[in-house]
């Protein structure tokens, strides 16, 4: 089998395997981010794979110390930029966490779970303007998608983890 051939397998079968990850819910923006890991090559693949291995084992430094390395080849990649945010939030380093959840936001708008964790995020930061804003966004994808799209459990999930960490619970619309 040609390398290329087997690198996007590999890569599939990775990011196969992140999406269905029970650490981060309901992260499916993947195109653009496989692209860029087929290019490099199956290492990269590889060592992502092992970042979500060590995160899904809570093995935080370890998923903090791969994730990196993937990060300083590929800066840019929003599943990473989203599993190092996850990761340094499991460490309680809601600072760091707020920069690669932010970056994950800003590169995949359309994927709930970013938006989730770095609202709880924010919250834990003291930030609730912040966090209800992330929270405006789910309601605003919750009402379009009306509990009928790909990510509907991912999103009621979203705003059900921001509505816990929030001190007071907001109000209705």
């Amino acid at each position: 089998m040609p390398v290329g051939k087997l690198s996007a397998l590999l890569l599939a079968a990775t990011l196969a395997a992140a999406a269905n990850a029970q650490v981060p819910r309901g992260f499916t923006q993947q195109s653009t981010d496989q692209q860029r890991l087929e290019s490099n090559n199956a290492v990269s693949a590889r060592r992502y794979q092992s970042g979500v291995e060590a995160l899904q084992a809570k093995n935080y430094q370890v998923a903090e110390g791969i994730f990196q390395e993937v990060l300083l080849e590929n800066p840019n990649l929003a599943d990473a930029n989203f599993m190092m945010g996850v990761t340094k939030m499991s460490m309680g380093k809601w600072e760091d966490a707020k920069k690669f959840l932010e970056i994950a936001v800003r590169k995949s708008p359309k994927e709930p779970d970013p938006k989730s964790r770095l609202g709880v995020t924010l919250i834990k930061l003291g930030d609730i303007d912040g966090a209800l804003q992330q929270r405006a966004d789910l309601e605003k994808m919750n009402r379009d998608c009306k509990g009928k799209c790909r990510n509907a459990d991912w999103i009621a999930g979203g705003l059900a983890m921001i509505d816990a960490a929030l001190p007071t619970k907001p109000a209705k619309p």
